[in-house]
């Protein structure tokens, strides 16, 4: 995914704020491996003094940490609170909510929006259709291993084979406890990208699940479930285009600023 340059201006005098605003995003997208001060000049096209003294800036006001040993870059505390204090007036919730009641009333069943953090999905809304389940209620707030659900399953399939493998391997105890293993995941993984979907019915529930980009290094989903009977394989794949065209429309809301 494109991130602008540091050079890129978009309003006068506002040339600080758009160099640190992409440093950080560079950082952003490298936070878990870290990311080196020479990556962050080649990637921004800043000089390396300059990139430097923002850096040294934005860890001074704790939105970036250097760590003592590798000399490499991650997103600092500060940056964590800052989402943090976004999670009670989710952005991403106010921008998929006419999305998701578009879906609900079109399908009549139950939609939720669901963001990966890590090796894991957190379920941040649900938006229930004319046949709600009132269980699946229950599982708005609650986060579950990538995989184990139809919109995490959209999630988990973004993953390159290699880093899925590493992904089960860290949680196998917790995927064998619900009888997966790692051949079943990669054949989900593989089935969801060839169709460009999540789809899935087990348990006498079924849902299809659609990933799409949050930002520029985040992932969410959005996945319509129902009971089985209500949503069969020719249903499923209409209800996915339908998903495909109404999330295309939303997507501008949730890019990045684009290098001009």
């Amino acid at each position: 995914m494109a991130v602008p340059s540091a050079k890129t201006l978009t309003v006068p005098g506002a040339q600080s704020i758009d160099r640190a605003s992409a440093l950080l995003r560079w950082i952003a997208r490298e936070h878990v491996s870290g990311i080196a001060l020479r990556d962050l000049v080649a990637r921004t096209g800043l000089d390396r003094t300059t990139a430097w003294r923002i850096v040294s800036s934005l860890m001074n006001q704790g939105l970036v940490a250097r760590d003592a040993r590798s000399g490499l870059y991650h997103l600092g505390i500060e940056a964590m609170a800052w989402g943090a204090a976004c999670m009670d007036r989710s952005p991403l919730v106010q921008a998929c909510r006419p999305v998701m009641k578009s879906l609900a009333r079109l399908s009549g069943d139950d939609v939720f929006l669901v963001l990966r953090s890590g090796d894991y999905s957190h379920c941040l809304h649900l938006e229930e259709g004319a046949h709600p389940v009132r269980s699946f209620a229950l599982n708005v707030g609650g986060t579950r291993l990538l995989g184990l659900g139809v919109a995490s399953i959209a999630l988990l399939a973004r993953l390159p084979e290699d880093a899925l493998a590493q992904h089960y391997q860290r949680h196998r105890e917790e995927y064998q406890s619900h009888e997966l293993g790692l051949a079943r995941l990669q054949r989900w993984a593989v089935q969801t990208r060839a169709r460009g979907h999540s789809q899935i019915g087990a348990g006498g529930v079924a849902g299809v699940g659609l990933r799409f980009p949050m930002g520029s290094c985040g992932d969410a989903a959005m996945s319509i479930i129902a009971p089985r009977t209500r949503l069969s394989r020719a249903r499923s794949e209409e209800l996915a285009r339908s998903m495909k065209s109404e999330i295309a429309g939303m997507l501008p809301q949730l890019a990045p600023m684009r290098a001009g």
